[in-house]
């Protein structure tokens, strides 16, 4: 996003918007409500950061932030991957797979308040990445899909 971003008041009342890439399209595009369930889901997140005690978890969902704000952008047509994001993810899956003990039996949501925000930003996640698919906007697909993966794992070390 430019530096010099600054929202133009009432450029959006009729109901049109722009892309990255300069189209001009309704508020109902497809790519348009992928990056509303984006900043939702960041938002969601941002909610989240603010129940966990530990530090390094915090930093982990600020990466994961400022990953969803690039797939926003390329979901919005601008020239980028998130390749890098994604590898970076797939570790932290592997790391935190490794902390937990195998399931016995489905988890249902609701053990405490953070485990459950938890829950709540992987389901939300899995709705982004649906939609993404629609769109064949593949990094972003996959990147998600991480997404909802290290959010369980996530939510069942907060479980506890």
């Amino acid at each position: 996003m430019p530096q010099t971003f600054k929202p133009k008041l009432g450029s959006g009342d009729l109901g049109r918007t722009d892309l990255f890439d300069g189209r001009r399209v309704p508020k109902t595009h497809p790519r348009v409500k992928l990056n509303a369930l984006l900043d939702e889901l960041s938002a969601l997140l941002g909610l989240l950061k603010t129940a966990l005690k530990k530090p390094a978890l915090r930093r982990e969902l600020g990466a994961v932030q400022a990953a969803l704000i690039r797939a926003s952008g390329i979901v919005a047509g601008m020239k980028a991957g998130l390749g890098p994001e994604t590898d970076a993810l797939a570790a932290l899956i592997e790391s935190r797979a490794a902390a937990v003990r195998p399931l016995k039996k489905f988890v249902l949501p609701g053990q405490n308040e953070t485990e459950a925000l938890a829950h709540l930003a992987r389901t939300k996640a899995r709705v982004c990445e649906i939609l993404a698919w629609e769109l064949k906007a593949r990094q972003p697909a996959v990147y998600l899909n991480r997404l909802s993966d290290y959010l369980f794992l996530l939510a069942v070390s907060l479980a506890k």
